[in-house]
């Protein structure tokens, strides 16, 4: 064989062999599918310390929620089935077998019988109390519960698979006074499909750190990735820092103007939730608040696309009524035919000339010296200047600001005045003693709003906190309880009137931003009604995978 012929057999063979690689090759990924894989770790950055990871007195913190979303099932997710009877007032629910806590321990029926008595009992302050007053959970058998309500409750259904099961056998033998004292509030004992291994704190007590491995003795599929761990960071400043430096793999509930400073790839899981911002008004407490006029002006000059553009960097909607459009029951042509110009096209750029129009039909005035509208009712003048308790949170400074200017160019004067939410809620929210209030309500996936706008719910622990009083929609709320479908006319007619009297110009509805990393798969931003929902399936997320020969 010559050289030259040598030369070709070689180039011959090798096309050979590179052929039949390519042949082989794609025969095995045309065989083949790509599968989660188990191993790998996922670490999350929080912003804010968690107080409590009992699902008996969790807050509503992310820090306290995440961990607790991780450790705690649903009872929605530990049920096999339930039945009804035909007047809708007792419900038995049957528990999947088996069921096991982490340490090994059996969970059933009186682990949930447990957990809602002891919500219900007002001294341990639990958040889910006002949800299960005049509930009766009782032990049928080892894995039965059934509950007995005073009347039909027609998002019942809602609230008991929402349930977080806490361990009888953990917290049963501590007095309800001392349940926030207990070590288990740190140290949890769950069921759901990760298990707490143990956290890092500073000399100062600050809580770096907790790790979570997958639970062993979990009900449902194991998860895939070997271990969970959730940071904590005193700031969103140093939480970006952390996911930028790649310290940490996710970090969730970040600003919208913070959004620009994730430079590293990622994702970006921007979720359209059911919550709203608001200003509410108290008419008790300054009597220019209990004229409608006012207040219809107050919410019609409120610039909410300056909102949503330049607080939100429009990842967020204007918020327009008690409803979002996240929620059943919500009905745009209320807003488009009755609003503030946000879908009232024909009106676009009139709202400051409207609401100057309301006010002046109305006798209110301008005083030339300070431009604050007053009026003069019986001996008293009156002046359209108003004091806002504000959260101290860095957007709804902006958000303040706007609305500052905005009723400033109608003749309304605000002061606002920061605070803590903690301190709020110990005070002015406790006492009802503001003229108004920046607060948000954060809805279900039902429209069930009667603790936001019954007026049984004025006074705390409460939250109707415009002091709203309208025997019309109390009538209407209470029916929507009842109700065994979901009645849309009422809830158009719920709509109109809270729209018509305005007890709160409704500001914006933000979204919730969520940074992932572009090798984590299994995250599902469909189910997210709250932020804490984002880890509900965290059990199924995988940042490895595997290839496997299709069934």
């Amino acid at each position: 064989m010559t050289r030259k012929e040598r030369v070709v057999f070689f180039i011959a063979l090798i096309t050979c062999v590179v052929a039949g690689l390519f042949v082989t090759t794609n025969a095995y990924y045309g065989a083949t599918e790509e599968v989660p894989a188990t191993g790998g770790s996922f670490t999350e950055g929080i912003v804010g310390q968690p107080t409590s990871i009992s699902p008996l007195i969790a807050s509503a913190s992310d820090a306290d929620m995440a961990a607790t979303e991780l450790l705690f099932p649903r009872l929605g997710d530990i049920m096999a089935s339930f039945t009804e009877s035909p007047d809708r007032t007792v419900i038995s629910v049957t528990l999947k077998k088996k069921l096991t806590w982490d340490d090994g321990k059996p969970l059933t029926a009186d682990d949930i019988v447990f957990t809602v008595e002891t919500v219900q009992d007002l001294t341990v302050r639990s958040p889910q109390a006002g949800a299960w007053q005049g509930v009766i959970a009782e032990k049928t058998n080892d894995d039965e519960v059934r509950f007995t309500l005073r009347a039909p409750y027609a998002f019942f259904d809602t609230v008991m698979r929402k349930l977080k099961i806490a361990p009888q056998h953990i917290f049963g033998a501590i007095p309800a006074a001392n349940l926030r004292l207990s070590k288990y509030n740190l140290e949890p004992v769950g069921a759901g499909p990760w298990k707490f291994k143990g956290m890092t704190t500073e000399r100062d007590g600050f809580i770096t750190k907790m790790d979570f491995v997958p639970n062993p003795h979990y009900y449902g599929a194991p998860p895939f990735i070997s271990t969970f761990s959730l940071r904590f960071y005193p700031n969103e400043e140093q939480a970006i820092a952390a996911f930028n430096a790649r310290r940490i793999d996710g970090v969730g509930g970040i600003e919208a103007k913070d959004a620009e400073a994730l430079v590293i790839e990622h994702r970006l899981a921007s979720v359209s939730l059911p919550r709203y911002y608001a200003v509410f008004f108290n008419p008790n407490t300054h009597p220019a608040l209990k004229n409608k006029v006012v207040r219809q002006a107050l919410g019609m000059a409120v610039d909410r696309k300056k909102i949503t553009r330049d607080v939100f960097n429009d990842y967020a909607a204007a918020a327009e009524g008690p409803l979002t459009p996240q929620t059943a029951g919500y009905d745009a042509t209320v807003y488009a035919q009755t609003g503030d110009h946000i879908q009232n096209p024909s009106r676009l750029g009139q709202a400051e000339a409207d609401a100057k129009q309301l006010l002046e039909n109305d006798g209110w005035l301008i005083n030339p010296e300070d431009g604050v509208r007053y009026k003069t009712i019986g001996k008293n003048r009156i002046k359209l200047e108003f004091t806002a308790i504000v959260p101290d949170l860095p957007f709804l400074t902006r958000v303040m600001a706007i609305i500052k200017n905005d009723w400033a160019a109608i003749g309304v004067k605000i002061t606002i005045s920061p605070m803590s939410v903690e301190d709020m809620q110990k005070g002015p929210l406790k006492t009802r003693n503001y003229e108004m209030v920046v607060f948000g309500n954060i809805l279900k996936d039902n429209p069930d709003v009667f603790v936001f706008w019954h007026s049984s719910q004025k006074f705390y622990p409460g939250l109707n906190l415009a002091m709203y009083d309208n025997k019309q929609v109390d009538i209407i709320l209470t029916e929507l309880q009842k109700a065994k479908v979901l009645d849309t006319k009422q809830l158009k007619k719920l709509q109109e009137l809270i729209r018509n009297d305005a007890p709160a110009a409704f500001l914006v509805n933000p979204n919730y931003l969520y940074a992932l990393p572009n090798n984590l798969r299994g995250f599902n931003a469909e189910s997210i009604i709250s932020p804490a929902d984002r880890l509900t399936g965290a059990g199924s997320w995988f940042v490895r995978t595997k290839r496997q020969f299709k069934k």
